[in-house]
């Protein structure tokens, strides 16, 4: 082989080398934005909290009540670039305030726990992820069990148990130039107590649960944000030939539909595996957030408890309606392209 063959070679051996480099280089610098972009998706398909209209936000309920209120969110204790895994600390706290003489809670509705969730494929656009969690759910009270006939005795009946659960979802979102308008997003579920529980709900209690859960979000997308006013658009089709976002822009979460369906299949003492009107739980939600709110949107949802997932309340079963303002991540994201300013 010739001195020119021989450094052609080389050069060749050196070139494939540095060529599979930069392609590593490039492969981890994806996964290191993907993995960021996950964490991101974690928190916007979290379930949002809300607050229900006084009086007439919950209605169809056994017990009248002056409002309702969740508290849901998701504190990220691990979520870095470097690992497809994140861990959140998830507490999740409800209350009903009674609409009697001293308009007490009673038993307040708390969930704690830690989620743990890990990145299955390569495509935030058409993602993958697995959810594994375990939460402590109880009514605060420690107390002995003290039945009432024909009813339940709400004020001071200690609820306990631990749960844990494993989810896949999946999804896809319509991007263009970074502009997001529409994302479809699927959850399965399968849920089961684990530990020690109260002896009161055993036999009567949906222990196991095989669920499933449908998002369907519209976005919104505003130019020239900081001009007194601005253009909005609501569809692709829309937007003009060429994007003039010189004074900023706004991407946001404009509408939300959802729906639920939770389906017991452990034994009960009194009902067979068909028994959907005891085993049954399903709901539909629509937000809408308006362009003057941020990650908040006004609420109705509809649906009917076979087993009302308010701790001690969960012999209950009714269809009910509930409106009022939720809030969580919905998305939002603006930005002055003149200046380093961004929001999220």
């Amino acid at each position: 082989m010739n001195m020119k063959k021989l450094t052609l070679f080389i050069s060749i051996i050196f070139f494939v080398i540095y060529a599979n480099a930069q392609s590593q280089d490039t492969i981890e610098i994806n996964k290191r934005e993907l993995n960021l972009k996950f964490v991101d998706l974690y928190r916007e398909n979290h379930p949002l909290s809300y607050f229900s209209l006084p009086y007439v936000g919950e209605l169809g309920a056994k017990n009248k009540y002056i409002f309702t209120a969740r508290l849901s969110t998701s504190f990220m204790v691990v979520g870095t670039k470097g690992s497809p895994f994140a861990l959140a600390l998830v507490p999740d706290f409800t209350v009903r305030m009674l609409d009697i003489k001293s308009k007490p809670v009673y038993t307040p509705d708390f969930r704690i726990g830690f989620i743990g969730y890990y990145r299955l494929n390569h495509s935030a656009e058409n993602y993958r992820y697995a959810t594994f969690a375990f939460m402590h759910h109880s009514n605060a009270q420690d107390i002995n069990d003290k039945p009432i006939v024909g009813t339940l005795n709400y004020k001071n009946w200690d609820f306990s148990t631990f749960y844990i659960y494993g989810r896949y979802n999946w999804g896809s979102t319509e991007i263009d130039n970074n502009i997001v308008w529409n994302s479809i997003n699927h959850q399965v579920e399968l849920k089961t107590n684990v530990l020690g529980d109260s002896p009161v709900i055993h036999g009567d209690f949906g222990f196991t649960r095989v669920g499933y859960n449908l998002s369907f979000r519209t976005y919104s997308y505003f130019t020239d944000l900081l001009k007194k006013e601005e253009n909005r658009y609501y569809r692709k089709s829309k937007m003009p030939a060429k994007n003039d976002s010189s004074t900023g822009w706004l991407n946001k979460e404009r509408f939300r539909w959802e729906f639920d369906l939770s389906y017991a299949i452990n034994k009960y003492d009194n009902y067979d595996f068909f028994a959907a009107k005891r085993r049954l739980n399903t709901e539909g939600r629509f937000y809408w957030s308006p362009y003057f709110m941020r990650q908040t949107a006004l609420m109705l949802a509809a649906g009917y408890y076979g087993e009302d997932p308010y701790n001690i309340y969960f012999k209950d079963r009714y269809a009910w309606i509930r409106t009022g303002i939720a809030v969580g991540f919905l998305k939002y994201k603006a930005k002055a392209s003149r200046s380093n300013y961004q929001t999220n």
